[in-house]
């Protein structure tokens, strides 16, 4: 269907539905709806659900029915070591998530405690919130996605103030694998946010309401103020665990301003910063990048992420190096010797 203004163009997938109303109450029924959420479609049964995901509805059926179907399992390596299992949508399910997210996800509104996996959220502003404060407190959740369960993910995107039961079950389905929220799909980060929305406010408003400030980035939690934050801690373990949420202690970390604080890999003592040993190894690569050229620098290091074929990949090598200079300057744009260096970087591509 098309909405313009305050008239409606039903499509041939529409029919059932006006069959079922009539015309005129089909109609309102759709004004009514888009006046509340003028940005989300409008999804009454299958036909139109069918539509909207372009697919036919045999297809939607056997998505809903059996999603695992359309997964694979792979492993990628953790930068702290050991591996990280995936569960990755082949390309048709992979294109029907993606559909769901940027036209239906990217519209529901999430807390403002949320720093990742929505528009405007940057990882600067989730570490500022944090600066010069003189305790923090870092808390990272235990298989975050695996603890997101089908009800949690249905009743935070899918109720019925935007879907009828029916669709948003099938719509859940579709974004979830084994009843959870896989780790590998497009829709999960953004998921994961409605359905935490209500421990971040609940959460959020005690924090702000004894001087502490909160902002959480995927599974990673940080508390900060300038009296002690373990009365912080305690709440926070209580609300996770009645939401399903286990923390893991061995994360967890109090830290004063007596010693380096970081959030999400910036300092955030006196401002904000790249950590200097961060900053110390990029130098010393960059160093080898122009003394000994790109290619030089992959065959004596065995850079072997950068060799295809037995030959040496420069190109991408410049571009994985470009990609560390461009997060030093998105929190230091000031540092000539990096914006330098990127000029250098650029000249090799």
């Amino acid at each position: 269907m098309i909405v313009k203004n305050d008239s409606v163009t039903f499509e041939p997938c529409d029919m059932p539905f006006i069959r079922k109303f009539g015309c005129d109450e089909a109609a309102k029924m759709v004004l009514d709806f888009k006046a509340f959420h003028p940005k989300l479609p409008f999804l009454y049964d299958t036909h139109q659900l069918a539509d909207f995901l372009k697919t036919g509805r045999k297809t939607l059926f056997d998505l809903t029915n059996h999603p695992e179907a359309c997964y694979s399992t792979v492993s990628v390596p953790k930068k702290s070591g050991g591996t990280r299992t995936l569960n990755v949508p082949n390309d048709r399910l992979k294109a029907i998530q993606r559909k769901i997210l940027y036209e239906i996800l990217a519209y529901l509104p999430v807390s403002k405690h949320a720093a990742a996996y929505h528009k405007g959220a940057r990882l600067t502003d989730n570490a500022a919130a944090h600066i010069h404060h003189r305790y923090l407190l870092k808390l990272d959740l235990s298989d975050f996605f695996g603890s997101i369960r089908f009800d949690s993910v249905f009743c935070a995107a899918f109720n019925a103030n935007y879907f009828p039961r029916q669709i948003g079950v099938m719509l859940t389905s579709l974004c979830c694998f084994d009843d959870v929220l896989p780790q590998g799909a497009p829709t999960s980060p953004a998921l994961s946010n409605l359905v935490m929305k209500r421990f971040d406010n609940s959460f959020g408003a005690w924090c702000s309401a004894r001087g502490f400030s909160y902002t959480r980035y995927c599974d990673d939690i940080a508390v900060s103020g300038n009296c002690p934050v373990y009365p912080a801690y305690k709440k926070a373990r209580l609300l996770l665990e009645n939401s399903g949420f286990e923390i893991n202690d061995a994360k967890t970390r109090f830290v004063t301003d007596a010693g380096r604080q970081t959030v999400t890999g910036l300092t955030v003592n006196e401002k904000l910063s790249v950590p200097s040993d961060y900053k110390r190894t990029l130098r010393q690569e960059l160093y080898y990048a122009k003394k000994f050229g790109l290619e030089n620098v992959i065959q004596k290091q065995n850079l072997t992420d950068y060799i295809s074929g037995g030959k040496a990949d420069a190109a991408r090598y410049a571009m994985h190096l470009l990609g560390k200079l461009h997060f030093v300057l998105s929190v230091e744009p000031d540092n000539s010797y990096f914006r330098n260096a990127r000029q250098f970087l650029i000249t090799q591509l």
